[in-house]
């Protein structure tokens, strides 16, 4: 790679965490192009060289957003502790996006979903958005395949299903449950805490040898 062509992915990266940033702190909603441009310090013409529309953008961010979420994980994963405690410290971690007093990723994600069609139309931030899904699928599976090894998950279950089952959905309802309202009557017993602490030890006792 030629040293203009490091520079220019350099500063591509350097827009999409800037950004990442704006959009987690002010919203999607709120931050335009020019505000992203004005940071980043270029013209808003070279910042649409790089990202013809703000949903482009939003695409590339939700992608280092996931990365950064992969890394987290595959820490949780590298550590020296069996299959099920891995599962186990994976939920917590999902947990732990809602004690985010703010819930910017629980935001951010509720108005990615609007978004998301739209990946498809740029090939290059559609193929970063497939891809680092399949890193993050990839270290989820070691959890699976080392408790095929140690025993420490059901063996009479397809772990492979069970762990993309599990994270897929244990996910979604965390940023969902955090978002929801509910009536007064209601509130009190169906806080997120109270809601993501059942469906953890649901996973978890069915997942138990």
């Amino acid at each position: 790679m030629s040293k203009r062509e490091q520079q220019k992915q350099q500063r591509r990266q350097n827009i999409i965490l800037i950004a990442k940033d704006l959009f987690l702190e002010e919203g999607v909603q709120t931050i335009q192009m020019q505000d992203v441009a004005t940071t980043a310090g270029i013209g808003i013409a070279t910042l649409f060289r790089y990202f013809p529309k703000k949903e482009y953008l939003m695409i590339a961010a939700t992608n280092a957003i996931t990365d950064e979420m992969a890394t987290d994980i595959g820490q949780i994963v590298e550590q020296p502790v069996t299959a099920y405690e891995k599962t186990e410290q994976i939920l917590e971690y999902y947990i732990g996006i809602t004690k985010d007093l703010q819930l910017r990723l629980a935001k951010y994600f509720e108005s990615f979903n609007l978004y998301e069609k739209i990946a498809e139309e740029s090939p290059e931030d559609y193929a970063e958005f497939l891809a680092v899904r399949s890193k993050l699928a990839r270290i989820l599976l070691t959890v699976s395949e080392q408790g095929k090894r140690d025993g420490s998950l059901r063996s009479d279950v397809d772990l492979d299903l069970f762990i993309m089952t599990m994270v897929q959905n244990f996910s979604l309802f965390t940023y969902k449950s955090s978002l929801t309202k509910h009536d007064t009557n209601l509130s009190t017993l169906l806080t997120s805490d109270k809601q993501l602490a059942m469906m953890k030890d649901v996973f978890l006792r069915y997942i138990q040898p």
